[in-house]
């Protein structure tokens, strides 16, 4: 499953997984599926999400597949008209492992949801969830969403949040890395003023066929381009302990309360006294051709407390260093990172020319800083897959480029041609 959580101060604060070293190793999983009743399902679709590896049900219910890298998977049940289920599983060299599972039929009020009439603003709405779920980079308008009517949204003018629901995958076609996106959206949310987006989903890859040649050619290079500085890449490096090898300079960084800012309760205070003083004046500055020392006094001082709450409450103070990821390791567990905090990282690479647009620079000059905020110990497992995954949040860069514009399958690798 992949959940992403983004705060828009771009800055925004939700999740991809990839593998390192991949050894294509035997291994394979298999099982039955059936519903409540213990009748057999067919044409079940059973995958590990965020990757190409699947299969279906026969007229028995059984399914299997093999072939796919040691790691840790998200196994996934998808039936129409049945709940969606899924099940971790991991793998070592040559695992071969039995899953079954017992699918339970849909509820008649989650049905109700899923097919209630759509908003009068569902074309504005849709170029908003576009915007979010796709995301903004040159990436993202290389995407079609094939399915657009089978997106549900909801958009509530009180608080500004758009909330959106699929009653079926929402299917992706990107023609910038050749990769179709079968998305189960389990959550989509934008809470417009509070500048916090959440998505999560469970997406399923399919390799488009290319035209010829060259267009596979290009496909390789936007992967790899999209792969390298990625928060998978990041995740892997993590796993190898390696983050200089594998071009990332990390840094630890401390938010503090900044000493410059009063509190809240006295700037309201404040400001309420002041603009009750300015308001007292108007009828004096109206009536005299010349402002008198009172009233600039309250103008002064009101505008002087309204900078001051404009100031962050927190400030961030970065370590100087560089760290190797060496650093987070339990001695008694290798894949176990004892780390909770924020860490800045900055890759070699420029940052994208939207991105820079999108900050207010003229042009791309600056490398791509990101910060990850970790709330819970980490277990990166050697598929680069981690956990727990909803502890995990992107500011700055990632915030903006990790989007379904630039997803991966799981299994991929970087390609020389």
């Amino acid at each position: 499953m992949i959940s992403l959580h983004q705060k828009l101060t771009l800055g925004l604060c939700v999740l991809i997984f990839f593998t390192t070293s991949l050894s294509l190793a035997q291994n394979s999983v298999s099982g039955r599926i059936t519903d409540s009743a213990g009748e057999p399902l067919p044409y079940v679709n059973v995958f590990f999400s965020n990757t190409t590896f699947g299969a279906s049900t026969n007229s028995n219910g059984e399914y299997q597949f093999s072939g796919f890298p040691s790691g840790k998977y998200n196994l996934t049940f998808t039936y129409v008209g049945y709940v969606s289920a899924q099940q971790q599983v991991a793998f070592d060299v040559d695992t071969r492992t039995v899953v079954n599972k017992v699918l339970e039929q849909e509820s008649k009020v989650l049905k109700e949801i899923l097919v209630k009439p759509d908003t009068a603003d569902w074309k504005k709405n849709f170029e908003d969830f576009k915007y979010h779920f796709l995301g903004s980079s040159s990436y993202a308008r290389k995407c079609l969403i094939i399915n657009p009517k089978s997106v549900f949204l909801y958009f509530d003018k009180a608080d500004g949040t758009l909330v959106a629901h699929a009653r079926e995958p929402i299917i992706v076609e990107n023609q910038a890395t050749g990769f179709r996106i079968k998305y189960f959206l389990e959550n989509f949310e934008f809470q417009s003023k509070a500048g916090v987006f959440t998505i999560r989903g469970i997406p399923q890859f399919e390799e488009m066929n290319p035209r010829n040649e060259r267009e596979k050619k290009r496909w390789i290079r936007e992967r790899n381009k999209i792969f390298d500085g990625s928060l998978n890449h990041f995740m892997r490096a993590w796993y190898e302990q390696d983050f200089r090898g594998n071009g990332f300079r990390v840094a630890r960084l401390y938010r503090l309360p900044n000493k410059e800012r009063p509190s809240d309760e006295f700037l309201n205070e404040r400001i309420a006294y002041w603009r009750k003083k300015v308001s007292g004046n108007r009828k004096l500055l109206r009536s005299s051709n010349s402002i008198t020392e009172k009233p600039r006094v309250a103008n002064d001082s009101l505008r002087y407390f309204i900078q001051l709450q404009k100031l962050p409450t927190q400030i961030d103070s970065l370590i100087d260093e560089s760290l190797t990821g060496k650093e987070f390791v339990d001695a008694k567990d290798s894949s176990l990172r004892n780390y909770t905090g924020i860490l800045h990282i900055e890759y070699r690479e420029l940052e994208e020319l939207e991105y820079a647009n999108k900050v207010g620079r003229p042009d791309n000059l600056v490398r791509q800083h990101s910060l990850v905020q970790v709330l819970k110990p980490l277990r990166i497992y050697s598929n680069g897959y981690y956990e727990e995954i909803n502890s995990v949040f992107l500011e700055n860069y990632w915030s903006w480029s990790e989007k379904i514009a630039t997803l991966l399958p799981m299994e991929f690798q970087h390609v020389d041609y």
